[in-house]
Parts: structure tokens; C-alpha cells; sequence
């Protein structure tokens, strides 16, 4: 990351948080939140892609196709093997579902699931609430 990107990035995101508070009329927390667990963010530090080059206006309009083309439809089989893993970790913690719900999506553990649900549904339900803490571990570590 280069020097400009830390320089720029931390203002473009305070920017965007404030316009997309405006555009969809919600708080400036809830527009964090937009912006953190867009897979955009992460693009907006990559050196090459120069994204922080775009007005405010634009930025949003990328984050906003990233996040619909992020959105593709899930079929019912991964959704019901989500809702189980969700439930198995919530149970394993000892904690709600909310809250189990909360911390897969505040690291993308949601989305681990159901891009790789052809290759972890075949497994023993240990294996993949193994797999799932070793991923929110490795996100936490970022």
C-alpha cells in the first residue's frame, strides 16, 4: 500500500459513509457498516486500481454494483445449510443466534459458507465449524 492510499483512503471512506448516510437515509454507523462489509472496501487500498481516484458520487455507484452482484440468488439447499452451521456455532459458543449471525457477518463467514456449500456440505458438521473458526480467526488477525 502506498503512501497516498493511507493518506487518501481514511478520507474517502468517511466521504462515502457520510453520502451513503444521505442516499439511503440511515445512520452514519449504519453506513459504516455499509461501506466496511462491501466487498469494495478491500479495492479501495490496491495501489493499481486507484479507485480513491473516483468522485464520491461514482465511488457509490461501484460499491453499490459490487454489492448487487454480490447479492446472486441462493438456492435452498445452501441457505439450509447455513441457517444449520449458524445454529451448530451458536450452540458450540454458547451464545444466540443473533449474535452468532452477527459475527459471521461482520467477517464474512455467511458468504464462506454458501461459496464453498458444494464442497463443505459433504462434511462432517466438526469439520466445517472447525473450518469456520479458523476463517473468522484469520479475519479477526486483519
Amino acid at each position: 500500500m502506498g503512501v497516498y492510499e493511507e493518506e487518501i483512503v481514511p478520507v474517502k471512506i468517511a466521504n462515502l459513509a457520510e453520502y451513503v448516510s444521505e442516499r439511503k437515509r440511515v445512520s452514519l454507523d449504519e453506513a459504516l457498516v455499509y461501506v466496511y462489509s462491501n466487498p469494495m472496501y478491500e479495492s479501495l487500498y490496491d495501489e493499481g486500481a486507484k479507485w480513491w481516484y473516483l468522485s464520491t458520487p461514482d465511488l457509490y455507484e461501484e460499491f453499490e454494483r459490487e454489492r448487487r452482484s454480490a447479492e446472486k440468488e441462493v438456492s435452498l439447499q445452501a441457505f439450509r445449510f447455513l441457517t444449520y452451521t449458524l445454529e451448530k456455532y451458536a450452540i458450540s459458543k454458547r451464545i444466540g443466534g443473533l449474535q452468532a449471525l452477527a459475527i459471521f457477518k461482520e467477517c464474512g463467514a455467511d458468504q464462506f459458507l454458501l461459496n464453498h456449500y458444494d464442497l463443505l456440505h459433504t462434511q462432517g458438521t466438526g469439520y466445517v465449524l472447525d473450518e469456520v473458526q479458523r476463517y473468522i480467526d484469520r479475519r479477526k488477525k486483519r
